[in-house]
């Protein structure tokens, strides 16, 4: 056989090899995707039970139905860092459409972006879709309304985690531009113990974007609401206030004409950042025709009802998808800003007392436990532990015949058994425990386990 023959023949092999759709690792320029078989790895920089962790496995399940071979979904949650370590992982994915992930606005904020530990750059990932939920609304306890506006009477206190939050950010735009007359309290551990210090009136102001928090709030009569982020700014539409909450003005209606020069130019930055909910991406590198069926998927998603249904019925009545497109211009406007910018924000957080970076579990732990903030009086229910996950990340007990999942936090949660602290992967399903926690908190404060 001729040596032209046999190379004649090798072209003809893997033209069939390649003629019968895209595999993993063989891309040609119009070729047909196809993941028939293929198990795809979705990863997340969280821990199991929060919103990116519920949006992402929802969106996932669709994607296994709308993708080209109907593929199967493997979800593999990787916390540590606020998200850092699982997105790093992620950057350095096989760029073959084999792998995708799910995160939220922390993970591409331009503070976190910052840190030294961040190998990862989000504008160069593929983003094929993501959904907002409605944006975070602050609330007041009544009989503090009147001191909001008026510096002759005690500050407004509002008590706060590290200053990072949309909403607590929200408050502190309100004080520079609104002069709204405000005390920052830093190092409340997380929202049940925010929560908590506003019902007893150890604060007086707070915000969240929980619907049932809102309403179980409003529908008490101890609070009202002040402003809130709404969303579409990024878009260019108006910004909406959320479903249900109409009568509750939009942050950026209470500022328009206030501001000019880079104050302005910061708030404009601030308000575009805030556009951005939780996103789904593919890692850098990943052929066109990959991340064009990824996004012809989420266009078939977003048309599908069940899809909506679900989404309103599990997160929010504002549940809506954004085109992966428009979530890469928001990320691309909005992950590297000026550095006038960053310098402005930095210098109004120091103003008011608070952090100009964002705190790790472990400073927030160490301030909170200083302040005596972590200590409560929080109402335990004893149950038996029926499922326990992703090494003690997340438990699930009955309450009342109702299933409950919690997260358990390795700085914020105290886990005890036989009386002994120990760490949350020691947790096991079957143990009789007191668990801690409020409300319609996704925390526990405390486990206690026989």
């Amino acid at each position: 056989m001729s040596l032209g023959m046999q190379k004649s023949l090798k072209s003809t092999a893997l033209a069939l090899l390649c003629g019968g759709g895209l595999l993993a690792g063989t891309v040609h320029a119009g070729a047909e995707v196809n993941f028939k078989g293929k198990t795809i790895d979705v990863i997340m920089g969280s821990a199991a039970g929060g919103g990116t962790d519920g949006t992402t496995r929802l969106v996932g399940n669709f994607l296994e139905k709308h993708l080209p071979g109907h593929p199967t979904m493997r979800y593999r949650n990787i916390p540590g860092g606020h998200g850092t370590k699982g997105l790093n992982y992620f950057a350095k994915a096989k760029p073959d459409g084999l792998t995708w992930a799910g995160g939220s606005s922390s993970h591409t904020d331009p503070n976190a972006l910052q840190k030294d530990v961040v190998e990862y750059n989000p504008t160069k990932f593929n983003f094929f879709g993501g959904v907002s939920r409605g944006g975070s609304i602050v609330f007041i306890r009544k009989e503090k309304l009147a001191n909001l506006a008026d510096k002759s009477k005690p500050p407004v206190i509002v008590g706060v985690l590290d200053g990072n939050r949309s909403w607590e950010q929200m408050i502190t735009f309100g004080a520079e531009m609104l002069n709204w007359n405000v005390r920052f309290v830093v190092g409340y551990p997380g929202t049940s113990f925010l929560l908590l210090a506003v019902r007893r009136g150890e604060t007086d102001m707070m915000g969240t974007s929980n619907l049932q928090l809102l309403k179980e709030m409003f529908d008490s009569g101890q609070a009202v609401g002040v402003a809130q982020l709404g969303g579409g700014n990024m878009a260019g539409d108006p910004i909406e206030a959320r479903t249900n909450f109409e009568k509750i003005p939009t942050f950026n209606t209470l500022v328009e004409g206030k501001g000019t020069g880079i104050g302005r130019k910061a708030f404009d930055f601030w308000t575009a950042l805030n556009d951005i909910d939780k996103w789904y991406a593919l890692p850098p590198g990943v052929p066109k025709e990959i991340v064009d069926a990824y996004r012809d998927a989420w266009a078939k998603m977003v048309k599908d009802p069940e899809f909506i249904r679900l989404g309103k019925l599990q997160f929010s009545e504002d549940f809506e998808p954004v085109p992966g497109q428009k979530q890469q211009d928001m990320v691309m406007k909005t992950a590297y800003p000026e550095r006038e910018i960053t310098a402005y924000m930095e210098q109004m957080k120091a103003k008011y007392g608070l952090p100009t970076e964002a705190l790790s579990d472990e400073e927030l732990a160490a301030i909170a436990k200083a302040k005596g903030l972590d200590k409560a009086d929080v109402p335990a229910v004893k149950a038996k532990l029926t499922a326990v996950g992703n090494g003690g990340r997340d438990i699930e007990f009955s309450v009342n015949g109702t299933t409950k999942k919690l997260e358990i936090s390795s700085s914020r949660t105290n886990v005890t058994i036989a009386g002994q602290k120990v760490p949350r992967g020691e947790l096991k399903a079957g143990m009789e425990c007191s668990i801690e926690f409020i409300g319609d908190s996704k925390d526990a404060n405390g486990v206690k386990c026989n």
